[in-house]
């Protein structure tokens, strides 16, 4: 089926394979998701070479890309290769091993393997988190990175003797805290939220006898400390009027910058806007924010609705998925959920020259530089916290330290100072 995609010393080897039927299955899928034709071929060669080379050493295929014999197949097949040849033969092992049925397979994108956890310590943790879930109504993100934190702790405290969650001991929280010290604070402080409300819930459901969470003593972090960085007028209109708006990627990347600088969207909203979230009629934009879970409703202004308009009607591909912004390489799927967009940001920059700023160089930068202008501006800090979709004003409250303007309205002048 697939042989003229198979260089002429390989043609045989692949007719007379016991593994054609699955060669022919996986590679149908590709095409029935159109990948590209040099992309098929790519697959197809390596499916043949990686089976070949199972069935010469009478080793049976696993079912799994983490299996040992696929790690040891890897590192014969490439042992001084390139990081970005190597991701492929991966993916591409990974794909064949893993498609099913119905042509599905594991994306790589947001499917990353998650840290085990210890014997002693995961009971206790699945039940947090189902706790995080149902209860606090937690993000799966933030549950995600709570999970991982524990694991974290778990490795630590195994490694200390424990073996049990009884057996945890506050200078053995204090000595997990001492050795995050290359961290950043911001980071550290997480760290201390989760060991607190973990330590805090296990003491109230009787897995502890005492409760440990005062000894979660993370460094201090003064939200205010730092001035937000911003983007000037000047470089956010450089960044609009340098996206190629001929092509579907560009009118896309178009769209996505304009939200993220007219609305301050989060990366996380944007990526999950969908299709029904824009009522054209009645000129607005309806989504729950992936952050806070909370509704927000912002006006669709002419220049967004002509964006968004342009992209759908004339760039976005053919995808089953209902968000507005999808992958423009096969598989034309929607974005995985740890995308934050950063592609299309440093493209974006790059085209200006700025891709090597300080600072900041996400589509957070818009978000930023969107609440300093409405404070210049004299906006009142409730209405700017509706706008960003914050759920306390403390946040908000944040940006208050890049109001040069008004800090120099009531600096006192020298010669008041000298009277």
């Amino acid at each position: 089926m697939f042989a003229h995609y198979y260089f002429a010393d390989q043609v045989q080897r692949y007719r007379a394979s016991p593994h054609k039927p699955r060669i022919d299955h996986v590679a149908q899928s590709l095409v029935d998701q159109r990948y590209l034709d040099d992309v098929v071929a790519d697959h197809l060669r390596e499916w043949l070479r990686f089976t070949t080379d199972f069935d010469m050493r009478g080793i049976s295929l696993p079912s799994r890309v983490l299996a040992p014999e696929v790690q040891a197949y890897v590192a014969r097949r490439l042992p001084y290769g390139s990081a970005s040849r190597l991701r492929f033969v991966r993916a591409s092992v990974r794909i064949f091993l893993e498609t099913d049925a119905r042509g599905a397979f594991r994306r790589r994108i947001g499917t990353a393997v998650a840290r085990p956890l210890k014997a002693w310590i995961a009971p206790a943790v699945d039940a947090y988190t189902t706790f995080l879930r149902q209860h606090r109504g937690l993000a799966d993100r933030t549950v995600r990175k709570r999970i991982w934190q524990l694991a974290q702790m778990g490795d630590f405290l195994d490694q200390a003797g424990v073996t049990a969650l009884a057996e945890i001991q506050a200078p053995q929280i204090h000595q997990f805290f001492t050795q995050l010290q290359a961290q950043k604070p911001a980071t550290r402080l997480t760290y201390g939220v989760t060991l607190r409300s973990f330590l805090r819930w296990t003491y109230q459901e009787g897995l502890l006898p005492v409760d440990l969470s005062a000894a979660a003593i993370s460094a201090r972090h003064m939200r205010q400390a730092h001035v937000r960085d911003v983007l000037a007028r000047d470089d956010m209109d450089r960044l609009l009027a340098a996206v190629d708006r001929s092509c579907a990627t560009g009118r896309r990347d178009y769209a996505v910058l304009l939200l993220a600088i007219q609305y301050g969207l989060r990366p996380s909203d944007i990526r999950q806007l969908r299709l029904n979230d824009i009522r054209w009629r009645q000129g607005l934009i309806t989504i729950q924010q992936a952050k806070t879970g909370r509704p927000l409703t912002l006006p669709l202004l002419p220049h967004i609705a002509e964006a968004l308009a342009a992209y759908l009607r004339d760039g976005r591909p053919t995808a089953a998925a209902r968000e507005v912004f999808v992958r423009h390489r096969a598989p034309f799927e929607r974005f995985g959920p740890t995308n934050n967009l950063a592609a299309i940001m440093r493209t974006a920059l790059r085209r200006v020259g700025l891709d090597q700023r300080s600072g900041r160089r996400g589509l957070y930068l818009f978000r930023h530089t969107l609440a300093s202008r409405l404070l210049a501006a004299g906006c009142a800090i409730k209405t700017i916290g509706d706008v960003l979709g914050h759920v306390s004003t403390d946040t908000t409250m944040e940006y208050a330290n890049v109001d040069l303007t008004a800090l120099r309205r009531v600096v006192l002048s020298e010669t008041e100072v000298r009277a």
